[in-house]
């Protein structure tokens, strides 16, 4: 087994980068954020914070990972691969244009190789492998979307959408690069049939009491299309199929004086699907290689995720241990996934001197469809997973995970799925 030589380095910068700044930081006099502390490069000699001042927020990120299946599976394998991101904010208001506009835009490069069709699994036990493409070596605009504040309770959007980010909870999220990496704990499975990865749509979101408050309520409506793909563009072509009609609250809860939140959302696609209707972000059609199966005209799901903590530190309350989950379902005609729920514990601080540290361990169960079929379900069957993972902040700008998963397959044929990694995120 090979370690990648760059893996090696990142780790070795990290480490020394970890030494510099113990010596150079007085716990004793806490630092207000700023990008000297929190970017690998950097304030740029004060000029990031003089473009952020001015309404232009720059952001590059790295992250790499080393993983592989120690035992089980469909092919022992160790594999590398990674993926840069790159954001851009422009602040309309702050650039002296108009008030309560804004454009972020987004724009993906994914490198090397990944362990997904290794497992057995039907969902992806690497999320970054699949983002913006799985398995292609391209970097493309992901996410480019304007939104305009007509109040302080009420804003609308549209452009071309980036889907993925929101389904975050307080421990489990993040697009696979900070907290857990497997794709059933990042987002709720159920929504991949109808809801695309980047499409173009519009929308519209109610702010509850309002914005500006500390942690409002949201009531979300978005119209998308349903054949959107990030390294394509044009309206014809993401509505030529159809539309996607979503709905999403957001409830911040307050339970045992803890933050917590809890969220609702529904889907329906006016698109005729199969159920192994391709999407990158599930294979299991490639294990099986069919992709037809009969059509049905328009799909649906509902899901419910939510968060709570259990116990907070008085001096942070960032800092504890807490519980989330998320249940899905999808319909059963056109979803290979039908019923889907998943359950964990997480927290962030938990050893004495490590207070930006996190950690996960969750479990996750996933019913395939009834209607697949008596070729399918003779040889696939519902699947179960666990993953836990520690995120160690070496400094503010980087990050090393270990993770260890184990994966009952959905294929019958192939044995539990033992698999080790890590992650290093570096934010430029």
């Amino acid at each position: 087994m090979k370690i990648p030589t760059i893996m090696i380095a990142m780790v070795l910068i990290c480490l020394f980068g970890f030494i510099g700044r113990s010596y150079a930081e007085d716990a004793s006099k806490p630092k207000e954020p700023d990008f000297s502390s929190l970017k690998l490069t950097g304030d740029w000699y004060g000029q990031r914070t003089k473009l952020a001042e001015n309404g232009i927020t720059i952001d590059i990120d790295m992250t790499q990972t080393f993983q592989g299946v120690l035992h089980g599976g469909k092919e022992k394998n160790w594999k590398y691969g990674g993926s840069l991101d790159y954001w851009l904010k422009l602040d309309f208001q702050k650039m002296g244009l108009w008030e309560g506009a804004y454009v972020e835009l987004r724009a993906e490069t994914q490198f090397g190789e990944f362990i997904n069709s290794d497992t057995g699994s039907v969902i992806p036990v690497a999320t970054d492998g699949v983002f913006p493409l799985a398995e292609k070596h391209i970097t493309t605009l992901s996410s480019v979307v304007f939104t305009q504040f007509l109040s302080e309770s009420f804003a609308i959007f549209f452009g071309k959408i980036d889907t993925f980010s929101g389904d975050n909870t307080f421990f489990a999220g993040d697009r696979g690069k900070e907290n857990f990496m497997n794709l059933n704990f990042v987002a709720n499975p159920v929504i991949l049939t109808t809801v695309p990865y980047s499409t173009l749509g519009a929308g519209a979101v109610f702010f509850f009491p309002s914005a500006t408050a500390e942690n409002p309520a949201t009531l979300n409506f978005a119209f998308l299309g349903p054949d959107g793909q990030p390294d394509t563009a044009g309206w014809e072509d993401d509505f030529e199929n159809g539309e996607v009609y979503a709905v999403e609250y957001s409830q911040p809860t307050n339970f045992f004086n803890l933050p917590g939140n809890q969220v609702f959302g529904t889907t329906y696609s006016t698109k005729d699907f199969t159920a192994l209707d391709q999407d990158n972000r599930r294979i299991l059609g490639a294990l099986l290689g069919l992709d037809t199966l009969k059509e049905n005209e328009g799909s649906w799901c509902f899901y419910y995720n939510f968060s709570q903590y259990m116990f907070t530190e008085k001096q942070d309350p960032t800092q504890g241990i807490g519980l989330f989950g998320r249940f899905g379902l999808a319909d059963d005609e056109t979803n290979v996934s039908e019923t889907f729920y998943s359950i964990g514990l997480g927290g962030k601080g938990i050893i004495e001197g490590r207070d930006s540290d996190t950690f996960g361990v969750g479990y996750y169960h996933i019913s395939l469809s009834d209607e697949l079929g008596n070729v399918i379900s003779d040889r696939f069957g519902d699947s179960d997973g666990l993953e836990i993972f520690y995120n160690i902040e070496v400094t503010p700008s980087i990050h090393i995970t270990p993770d260890f998963q184990i994966i009952e397959p959905s294929d019958e044929s192939v044995d539990t799925a033992y698999i080790a990694g890590m992650r290093v995120k570096i934010d430029f």
